[in-house]
């Protein structure tokens, strides 16, 4: 006897996705990310800003915690330069409470009519062409119109322009880089016509592939350090020898990390060696570079008085620094 069973169709599709596990919120957001780029900053994996101290961590040039005179083309805080078209002072201010955390700002506040900015230019431009980044930066400001920009030689983006309201908004903007692009320069600007007293604030300075502004990546210390040494450093690693003369000293000061390219030296002020037997101090700055290189420099030093000739010496680790320049 034949027996025959019938039973209703089933969708395969349907009892599939009723076997998936929960992805949970993360999970769904991966699945609904539309490119590379955002799947990488959700998961956290690898660097993605392209900003060097963004946080304003490092400032090897001085400590500008004090309302400091703006001068334009001038490189304060690391890898940050300043723009101006009228005048400003300028403040590194410490741990101040933005978006529910304590980060460092930098503050610029306009003491004549006109505008300031603060740019900083990516080395490694070439790799952009024809993608599109986005530029984030949080900004404060007593003046409508500030913003944030992209500019990659052929065409600049700004963002929509801050309400002036003095309170923290996120400003940011994608742009589409040229594929015969010639540099990348990142700002963020006071609208001209800027009078006494306008001030912009910001932090959290972050360039990144992709057209979505994801939450700021935070680099240690140490990290953001020696990415700034590339491009500016202070050194004492002095070692040589006393002149015949007894005034001088000749030998190799070296760097901490490997520049840019070969800066340009000078002193901040006079420089202390000792000789094995004593400690001297120039009695002012003189200094004569020769052939620089990527890790350091032949350097002779005057205005030194009472050295033993031909005695081996070095740096006492007091004293002045050699700065060395290799900004873009």
């Amino acid at each position: 006897m034949t027996i025959q069973v019938t039973k209703e169709p089933i969708n395969l599709r349907e009892k599939l996705n009723e076997l998936e596990t929960n992805k949970g919120l993360k999970g769904n957001e991966i699945l609904q990310a539309e490119t590379a780029q955002e799947v990488r900053s959700l998961i956290g994996a690898g660097r993605k800003n392209l900003i060097i101290n963004g946080d304003f961590q490092v400032s090897q040039r001085g400590d500008y915690t004090t309302a400091t005179t703006a001068s334009g083309s001038t490189y304060y805080l690391d890898r940050f330069k300043t723009v101006l078209g009228g005048a400003f002072t300028y403040t590194h201010k410490i741990s101040q409470l933005v978006d529910g955390k304590y980060v460092n700002t930098l503050l610029q506040t306009m003491t004549a009519t006109g505008y300031s900015a603060t740019q900083q230019f990516v080395e490694d431009f070439a790799k952009l062409k024809g993608q599109t980044v986005t530029l984030s930066v949080w900004v404060k400001s007593n003046k409508a119109g500030a913003s944030v920009g992209i500019y990659d030689g052929v065409s600049q983006t700004h963002s929509s322009p801050h309400t002036g309201g003095g309170g923290w908004e996120k400003l940011t903007v994608s742009h589409t880089c040229s594929t015969s692009t010639t540099l990348m320069r990142t700002e963020v600007w006071t609208t001209t016509g800027a009078v006494v007293g306008s001030f912009i604030e910001f932090t959290n300075f972050q360039l990144e592939l992709g057209s979505v502004a994801t939450d700021f990546e935070h680099r240690s210390y140490g990290e953001e350090l020696a990415l700034c040494q590339r491009y500016f450093t202070r050194s004492k690693n002095f070692i040589g020898m006393c002149n015949n003369a007894g005034n001088g000293v000749e030998g190799y000061i070296w760097f901490d990390v490997e520049m840019r390219t070969a800066p340009s030296l000078a002193q901040d002020s006079p420089f202390s060696i000792n000789d094995v037997a004593n400690n001297y101090t120039q009695s002012g700055n003189n200094i004569i570079i020769y052939s620089p290189t990527t890790r350091g420099a032949f350097v002779t030093m005057a205005n030194f008085t009472g050295l033993t000739a031909f005695r081996p010496c070095a740096s006492r680790g007091l004293g002045g620094d050699i700065l060395a320049d290799a900004e873009l």
